[in-house]
């Protein structure tokens, strides 16, 4: 079949039983579609299974590279931001490859992309709202823990965003039905691809920033479970607030002991023994250091005093670190650092902050301090890779304007 000219035609087949109209479009290169403008012809299905071929080079380029930052250390921002993009670029290709098995032209496959939209929209809020209520619940109970602050907070006003980021859309759409500023329902007018357009972006965003708060999970998990290398020289337990008696609460309790198994086990395996350097100085509500708290516990569980390196002068887990590193002032020493699971990541990433490749062990402790953990690492790594973040930002308006742009183009084309 030849064309005479570009543009629009229908095919009508006629037999005895039934006759059907099929609309052709004609292109300029002479290429024929069907249905639509950017409808099937053949061998069309060569445009997902070249993109998916680049996903899949793109998916290996990442990574190739979040494996190389993992190895140089675990502990780096840089490694979140990776991971969530990697889990948020795999969707997307497993969508596109799922398109190719019933590929009925670019247009049908943008449609079904953008209504794909609506149906996350369905699991979303029900998810962030049961995610607000749990997160408040964990909340409540730390703040009766550790008492109210913003750092507190944060799981709670996470939930409140994704919450009211994923009723943004509709609140858009009953402005403009009562504005009447802009007909969302004339497909030949602008109104109704620019909300598509938002509620696409909204949606797609809010997307790809639970994959970056799954890859913060992740990797505080993986954090946690780092083979240990027994061969340190210097164990530095990082403090927290003591009891008004002097003695260790049951979570700095556990810091401690988890030092004391991991020296343990070193001179088991290896014969070597290490330097404990208790870290924490003295609180305005404490009778004593936090450091000289933990001295008086690991005298007491049988170290002997030459094993204890007290740094009494910090207030914060970064000033636990960088005091501690000093007053070792060892550049070739094997430095480990004993916490709490949920801090391990936290600490880590201050230490590589100060330029120190270190190890981290962590004591277990109850499961809602892990909440506000993940969530303040998820804002941390926003902060801090905020570069990578806004550029993944902003091509994923790129791709959703070309796509919201190719449904106009073929509503309006006669």
């Amino acid at each position: 079949m030849e064309s005479q000219k570009p543009g629009r035609a229908t095919l009508v087949l006629n037999s005895d039983d039934y006759q059907q109209n099929i609309v052709l479009y004609v292109h300029n290169t002479m290429v024929i579609t069907e249905n639509t403008l950017f409808g099937k012809s053949t061998a069309s299905e060569v445009i997902p299974i070249s993109l998916s071929v680049f996903l899949l080079y793109l998916l290996y380029l990442l990574m190739k590279r979040y494996n190389y930052c993992k190895e140089v250390s675990i502990y780096q921002y840089k490694n979140i931001a990776y991971l969530g993009i990697i889990i948020f670029i795999s969707i997307f290709t497993l969508t596109n490859i799922i398109s190719i098995f019933r590929y009925q032209g670019l247009y049908d496959t943008i449609e079904r992309m953008i209504s794909s939209t609506s149906i996350v929209s369905l699991f979303i809020f029900p998810i962030a709202l049961i995610m607000s209520i749990l997160v408040t619940i964990s909340n409540i109970r730390l703040i009766r823990r550790e008492g109210l602050s913003i750092r507190n907070l944060l799981g709670l006003l996470l939930g409140m965003f994704i919450c009211i980021a994923t009723l943004l859309p509709d609140f858009v759409y009953n402005i403009l039905m009562k504005i009447q500023l802009v007909d969302i329902y004339n497909q030949n007018s602008i109104g109704p691809y620019l909300y598509s357009f938002l509620e696409s972006l909204v949606y797609t965003t809010i997307a790809y920033l639970e994959c970056v708060l799954i890859g913060t999970i992740i990797i505080a998990l993986k954090s946690v479970k780092q083979k240990e290398n027994y061969n340190i020289d210097y164990m530095i337990i990082l403090g927290c607030k003591i009891r008004n008696d002097g003695s260790l609460t049951p979570l700095l309790r556990g810091r401690v002991d988890k030092a004391i198994e991991f020296r343990n086990k070193q001179k088991e395996l290896t014969g070597k023994d290490l330097v404990f350097v208790p870290s924490g100085g003295k609180g305005k509500d404490e009778v004593i250091s936090e450091s000289e708290a933990m001295k008086n516990y690991l005298l007491e569980q049988g170290i002997n005093k030459k094993n204890i390196l007290v740094e009494n002068k910090s207030t914060n887990t970064y000033e636990n670190i960088k005091f501690s590193n000093k007053l070792i002032n060892d550049k070739n020493a094997n430095i480990c650092f004993s916490t709490t699971n949920y801090h391990v990541l936290r600490a880590g990433l201050i230490a590589t902050s100060q330029g120190l490749s270190i190890q981290g062990i962590g004591s277990k402790t109850k499961a809602y301090f892990w909440i506000n953990a993940f969530i303040r690492e998820f804002i941390g790594t926003i902060n801090s890779e905020k570069k990578k973040h806004i550029i993944v930002f902003i091509l994923i308006a790129i791709v959703i304007m070309i796509m919201i742009g190719i449904t106009y183009i073929v509503n309006n084309t006669n």
